[in-house]
Order: structure tokens, then C-alpha cells, then sequence
């Protein structure tokens, strides 16, 4: 992942102002998702503690074990890096730096740290308080940046256009679990990284919302559903694209055009300040009047970025108006078991003057 370095000193500022609003004296980000976030280096937690802290007052630093300081260093750009060897404990090296730097006692933690983790440093740091930081790192996260939104528009590129091509290489008698090389080999060669998930529907299987792919072969008649995302630079791409293979059930004609209405009602009454619970229903009670209402059987959407699924979600409970900003998927779907379902997803920017779709997938070609 290469992120400009700029771009993580905003993230870091932006961190900095947001905790006195919380009452914290620094941010805790153990290697995982939001440590990319923060500090540009993917990756997932082992047994060795690693850490990076943003404190309210100086620079950010990192604790790595002693033999991955020069990974750290050249991988994050920050040179600032304390270090713990194997015959050491990580979490009293870490009270130690917060102490010798007057890092205070409230530390806001990644809400992705394993719990084991924040007992052992409960336990070496008997006069601090570690606490769940984690509205402080979902609000950064969800607005996102324009070099952010920039890798989410190539991603979203990437997925359809990868999609649509391998829509022309599916044939008669190939499986499901067959066509997933041939996606990861379009998607992949338009963004450069491997597909992140595949879901791959052919007939029936269609109907199941989440079905992975199996050993059913395609057959004239069939409807496919491929739901695929790759990423750029770590951002992620979610795209579904519904299509008749050959001559299909009528039906598949009329239930596509109201899943795919319901979609676009969204997508104009998309714009800041919207509440998701609403827009679930525009799309829901779409679906409804045209009596398909119990057939669509999940959330209209979720926040799209660094993850496929993160905050906002686009669900009946959520409350919270959307802000410039924002990213997240439209999904609309009617599955009728034993035959077939339709899916319409597309990935989009909340602005103050609307909803843009961060890739204008081509629809109806067929």
C-alpha cells in the first residue's frame, strides 16, 4: 500500500483534534485495518505486540519488536520507533515510553484489539484507563479524503469493467468454483491486486444473498449473479451485476426492472443529511407496493473503504444522518428460492448536493 505521506499527517491532525472531544490523552492502533489507516502499513496482528500511538501532544510513534523496527521504519515513514526484544514485556516497554514522554492516563483503544491484549496492558499500566476509541476511529474513517475517494473510484472501475469481461468468458458447463480464476484474472489485471471476495451464482444459486460458489454448471436458461471486489491501494470495490445466460424465465425481466428502480430511488434521494433508516425504505417499500416486499431480505447497503463492510451501514436502524463524504454501497435484491434472484450494486459518494456513483456500471446489457 503506498499512501502519501501527507495524507497520513491530516489523518494524524485530524486524530489529535478529536480527542479532547472523547477525553483521551492518545490513540492505541495495533497492526490490523485502522493501523493501515493511520499508518499506511497493511497487515494482521500476531502474538508479538505491535503498536502505534497518537498522542494529544507531540508526534506520533510506533512500538515494534526489535527485529521489525527497520520494517516499520521504511514501511510507515515514521522514524520514531521504540522497540521491546523477545526476552522483554511489550506492555510495561509501553508504559515506560507513554511515561517518559507525559502521555496522560486516558488511552483510547482500537475497538479491533484482541481482548487478551487489552488485559495485559491493563495490567502493566495500573494508573491508566484504556477504553474503546471506537466512535472517534469510525467517524475519521467515514469521511473520506479525495485521494481516498480517488482509490475507491479505480476500484469500483476495476470490479465492473473486471466483471462485465468475465461475463463474455463464462461458457455452457463451466462451474461456479471455475469461473472464480477467471474473475481474479480480469479484476486483477485492471487494478493489480488479487480479488478480495467472489461470490458466484449461477441459476438457483442466484437466490441465496451470500452463496459462495460450488460445482453447479451453467446452463442455457440460467440467470448469473457475480458479486466481486478488488482493491486499489487497499481500497475496496463491490460490485454485483445480474445477467440472463441465454433465453430466461420472463419473470427475471420484470423483477430485474424493479430492483433495479428501487436502486436508482435511492440513489437520487441520496445526498447529505439523509438518514439511512430512510433510504432503506425508499428502496424497501418500492420493492413492496410491486409485491416482492418479503423477498428482499437484507440491508439496502453498508460503508465501503478500507474494508467491504464498515460504517455507515444502510439498514432500518440506523439513524445517523449521512455526511460529505461518506461512501457506501445501493443493493437492492429480490431472491425467489428454487429460482432465481437479482441483485443491483453499486458503490457511491454521499455530497452535499446528491449521490455520485464512484463507477457508473454499465446495466441492461444483455
Amino acid at each position: 500500500m503506498s499512501v502519501p505521506k501527507n495524507e497520513l499527517v491530516t489523518r494524524w491532525t485530524n486524530a489529535k483534534h478529536r480527542l479532547d472531544e472523547y477525553n483521551l490523552d492518545a490513540l492505541l492502533i495495533p497492526l490490523g485495518v485502522n493501523f493501515q489507516y493511520f499508518f499506511g502499513k497493511p497487515g494482521s496482528p500476531s502474538e508479538r505486540f505491535l503498536c502505534g500511538i497518537i498522542p494529544r501532544e507531540g508526534a506520533p510513534f510506533l512500538l515494534t519488536p526489535a527485529f521489525e523496527r527497520s520494517n516499520f521504519e521504511l514501511a510507515t515513514g515514521v522514524d520514531d520507533i521504540a522497540v521491546w526484544d523477545e526476552i522483554t514485556s511489550p506492555y510495561k516497554t509501553l508504559r515506560k515510553e507513554l511515561d517518559d514522554r507525559g502521555i496522560g492516563s486516558s488511552i483510547g483503544v482500537d475497538p479491533k484489539l484482541w481482548i487478551i491484549e487489552v488485559e495485559r496492558l491493563k495490567s502493566a499500566n495500573e494508573n491508566r484507563t484504556f477504553k474503546s476509541a471506537d466512535r472517534l476511529i469510525d467517524d475519521l474513517r467515514q469521511v473520506k479524503s479525495s485521494w481516498e475517494l480517488e482509490q475507491l473510484r479505480l476500484a469500483a472501475k476495476a470490479s465492473a469493467e473486471g466483471i462485465l469481461s468475465a461475463f463474455d468468458r463464462l461458457k455452457e458447463g463451466m462451474t461456479e468454483k471455475e469461473a472464480v480464476p477467471i474473475l481474479n484474472e480480469e479484476l486483477g489485471s485492471r487494478s493489480g491486486n488479487p480479488i478480495t471476495y467472489a461470490l458466484v451464482q449461477f441459476g438457483e444459486n442466484s437466490a441465496i444473498p451470500h452463496g459462495y460458489p460450488s460445482e453447479r454448471k451453467l446452463k442455457q436458461g440460467d440467470v448469473i449473479l457475480l458479486d466481486v471486489g478488488t482493491n486499489v491501494n487497499g481500497y475496496q470495490g463491490d460490485i454485483t451485476i445480474t445477467k440472463p445466460f441465454g433465453s430466461v424465465d420472463p419473470v427475471f425481466y420484470k423483477i430485474y426492472e424493479i430492483v433495479f428502480e428501487a436502486n436508482r430511488l435511492a440513489f437520487d434521494a441520496n445526498k447529505e443529511g439523509m438518514v439511512p433508516s430512510q433510504l432503506d425504505t425508499i428502496a424497501r417499500e418500492h420493492i413492496e407496493k410491486n409485491g416482492y416486499g418479503k423477498y428482499f431480505t437484507h440491508r439496502l447497503g453498508h460503508g465501503i473503504g478500507l474494508e467491504v463492510h464498515e460504517h455507515p451501514y444502510i439498514v432500518g436502524i440506523n439513524q445517523v444522518p449521512l455526511k460529505n463524504g461518506n461512501t457506501h454501497t445501493i443493493e437492492p435484491g429480490i431472491y425467489i428460492e428454487g429460482k432465481f434472484g437479482v441483485r443491483i450494486e453499486d458503490d457511491v459518494v454521499v455530497t452535499k448536493n446528491g449521490c455520485e456513483r464512484l463507477f457508473d456500471t454499465p446495466r441492461h446489457n444483455w
